[in-house]
């Protein structure tokens, strides 16, 4: 079926924005820039005065970083029209500083703290480095620090106790964010500001995000409630950006570093090493790694035992190649590889009546160059423009109890990206990004049923119509304005896209839909410390080809059909709140509403006049009409002496379908975080520890297919879904080149399961972490 396309005027609107970027980036070549010039400095501790090494030293908006020596020194070059120094280091807050033209020498000092949230810098919220308290959306930062001292398995699992996050695994090798009641599909997932939803990219919870390496991340961040006027489609629930690390320049002599770090886990259940080079010179830096884990299957809490099968293993490798071309230009090279083989469905095996039912492989691969310059001229003061390949192959082999054949099937899909970007600064209260950008998408998927008596082997469809493609183009500016005490932000986009799907089986089918998004923000300086935000925005999601050509058992109880005019899901998205931040405390409260409206679920069907097909009930996406989300979120951190500090989070979602009345599905309960984090020595010499616990109610409001998926009936106490609460404590302590971690994990062996998970949760266990540098 053809879905109408846009009309004349919107084609014609988008076509004007388009040309007038693309205009802009063709004929605003930055002029030759003057010769490179240095910027000197030295950086001490406040408190003691004593030199700082590893002091990370950047521009804002740049990627290109430089550290301090042990004597605190760093040199790094100038660029065009860029006066803002950003410096960070762990257990100090972080210093941003403005760089006169002229002054070549600097000396700094920045103020330890205790705290593990203190003001951070985000860049997924404007898509520009801006401080988390001077913008108005809310945004999660899990840096360098917690980064350091959460001994994680998984990338997913970096994000668990953060406000308004929670994370759901269907597999033990997956991990997927609900924010906001929202998740899969609904919530956009980016490394390194590429978009890793594809064409596939599945409804309800997903393993995406486990394909990154943890390894690999400088740091993670989350923007919630907002992101499609910046990012696109899916970003109804928010953004998930993956920024990974990055090699450092060395100006004053070419400098080769090493990391090793290995991981263990109690029980079995982790063995695993990762390996880091780098290469620092004055033009050329370079940044390789490669880890090799193996996950044990999982050992629950109180009397649930050990969880077979739940182990599987995973490799990563990962480069980043930085190119300084001329005195303002920075060429990045970058690919990232990880894999995960034999990652077993343990809610299929264990309740679905599977003898085996696996994912192998799951793979990633990323490679993207970005080119990036800088001018004085404000009308073009940095562009760039990045182009990506990424390929994901997902294969499934799976064998139900008593059966004969096995099924094995392949879904790989290409997706190529360009996008240009453009920074302007009007006035010196004004400054724009905006910019255009292409993603188009290729799907093969294949499917074969083989009969282990008799060895004849059957070709079947795929999980998709085989050879579906996608194609989206889009434009944005956003802009932000600061008066008197106000920040206004604002922006829009125009995206087109464009759904392909062959199917011989049940249908072609070609859809075009399009959006107009738009997002406003003021904040207010109360004083110097407390901000009042406010924002709101609109969002879409474009059916995909998951949404349109899925086939195929997908739960223990689900054979899913494809569907035909499905339209975008739309969003409308408005929060206010406080932020407070210092050196001393840090906090915010959001309360927030988003209507939902096309809300694709799936619904009852019949497929070929039967409703029940191998014992799974038959489902098809439609849109069903309208939904409400409502929730508030708060977050603390605060100094109780200069070595301990408290924090905590909570957060409240509620989810209905207005059209029927119902709750929706996999709402998280009731849920927080609260610690005490005790520092002494300082940050080369001394040890650091941290208890907390992790509590959630019991969830009440289940939706009727809560209520019949296993994952969740199967843990139902009740009728409800049991509370829990999980004690940790973690501790660490550096020498000379090396540092060792130790994490004790549900102290009190407490058996739960995170709601809508289809695995428990660890028992009573040890991590260890040992890292070497050279």
């Amino acid at each position: 079926m053809t879905e109408k396309r846009p009309s004349k005027r919107a084609r014609a609107l988008s076509g004007r924005l388009l040309v007038s970027v693309f205009s802009s980036l063709a004929l605003l070549f930055p002029e030759r820039a003057a010769l490179a010039q240095v910027l000197r400095g030295t950086v001490t501790d406040a408190g003691n005065q004593q030199p700082m090494s590893s002091v990370r030293v950047h521009w804002l908006d740049s990627v290109a970083v430089t550290f301090t020596n042990e004597r605190g020194l760093f040199v790094l070059s100038r660029l065009p029209g860029v006066r803002t120094l950003q410096l960070s280091a762990t257990g100090y807050a972080p210093l941003v500083r403005t760089v006169d033209d002229g002054v070549d020498e600097l000396s700094i000092s920045m103020e330890p703290t205790a705290l593990l949230r203190a003001q951070s810098m985000t860049v997924t919220a404007q898509r520009s480095d801006e401080h988390s308290f001077d913008v108005p959306q809310s945004v999660t930062v899990v840096g360098e620090r917690e980064l350091l001292e959460n001994v994680v398995r998984t990338a997913p699992e970096t994000l668990t106790n953060q406000p308004g996050i929670w994370v759901q695994r269907t597999t033990h090798g997956g991990g997927s964010p609900i924010i906001r009641g929202l998740v899969g599909n609904q919530v956009l997932l980016l490394v390194d500001g590429i978009r890793l939803n594809n064409a596939t990219y599945r409804y309800g919870p997903n393993q995406y995000l486990s394909g990154i390496d943890p390894g690999l991340m400088d740091r993670i961040e989350a923007v919630r409630g907002s992101g499609s006027v910046l990012y696109g489609s899916d970003a109804l629930g928010g953004v998930v950006q993956v920024l990974s690390r990055t090699p450092s320049f060395s100006d004053d002599r070419a400098r080769v570093l090493g990391r090793f770090a290995g991981q263990w886990t109690s029980g079995g259940m982790e063995q695993s090493g990762r390996a880091d080079l780098e290469i620092r010179g004055e033009k050329v830096a370079f940044l390789a790694g490669f880890a090799q884990r193996h996950y044990g299957d999982v050992v629950a809490g109180g009397d649930l035992g050990t969880l077979t099968p739940t182990g599987y293993d995973a490799r990563a490798g990962d480069a980043k190649l930085l190119l300084r071309t001329g005195s303002s230009g920075l060429l990045t090279a970058a690919f990232q590889l990880s894999t995960q083989s034999d990652v077993p469905r343990y809610d299929q095996v264990a309740l679905g009546g599977y003898a085996s039912n696996d994912y192998d492989p799951q793979t990633r691969q990323l490679t993207y160059v970005k080119w990036e310059t800088f001018s004085t001229n404000r009308w073009r003061q940095s562009i760039r423009v990045t182009a990506s390949f990424d390929r994901s192959v997902e294969g499934v082999f799976s064998r139900q109890q008593g059966a004969s054949k096995v099924r094995t099937q392949r879904d790989e899909v290409d997706s190529f990206g360009l996008v240009a970007e453009i920074a302007s600064t009007p006035s010196a209260n004004w400054q724009v990004q905006s910019g255009v950008e292409y993603y188009g998408g290729r799907v093969r998927s294949a499917a074969t049923e083989t009969d282990t008596n008799s060895g004849v082997a059957t070709n079947l469809r795929g999980s998709y119509a085989d050879g579906s493609t996608t194609s989206s183009l889009a434009a944005f500016t956003s802009h932000q304005v600061q008066w008197n005490r106000f920040r206004f932000s604002g922006g829009v986009r125009f995206n087109a896209v464009s759904v392909s799907v062959k199917d011989a089986l049940f249908g072609d089918q070609d859809v075009h839909p399009a959006a107009w998004v738009g997002q406003v923000g003021v904040l207010y300086e109360l004083t110097p410390r407390i901000r009042a935000v406010f924002s709101g925005n609109t969002g879409f999601r474009s059916p995909n080809v998951d949404d349109l050509s899925k086939f195929g058992a997908v739960e223990s109880t689900v054979f899913e059909i494809p569907s035909s005019s499905l339209a975008p899901e739309r969003s409308l998205n408005v929060e206010a709140g406080l932020k407070l931040s210092g050196n001393d405390a840090f906090g915010a409260l959001t309360a927030y509403q988003t209507t939902l409206s096309n809300l694709v679920e799936r619904v009852p069907a019949t497929y070929g006049g039967i409703s029940v097909v191998d014992g799974r009930k038959v489902y098809q996406k439609q849109n069903v009409g309208e939904a409400l989300l409502r929730g508030i979120e708060a977050e603390a951190d605060f100094s109780l002496t200069p070595s301990l500090s408290a924090y905590g989070n909570v957060t409240y979602t509620w989810g209905e379908v207005r059209s029927t009345g119902t709750p929706m599905r996999r709402i998280p309960p009731l849920f927080g975080t609260a610690g005490l984090h005790y520092s002494h020595g300082g940050r080369d010499g001394g040890f650091w520890v941290k208890g907390e616990l992790a509590t959630a109610a019991e969830q009440n409001r289940l939706a009727a297919g809560d209520r019949s998926d296993p994952r969740i009936s199967s843990r139902l106490v009740n009728g409800v879904t049991p509370a829990w609460t999980c004690w940790n404590v973690h501790a660490g302590i550096p020498y000379r080149s090396a540092r060792i971690q130790v994490t004790l994990q549900n102290l009190f062996d407490e058996a739960y399961r995170v709601h809508a998970s289809g695995v428990d949760e660890y028992g009573r266990s040890a991590r260890v972490r040992l890292v070497l540098e050279f």
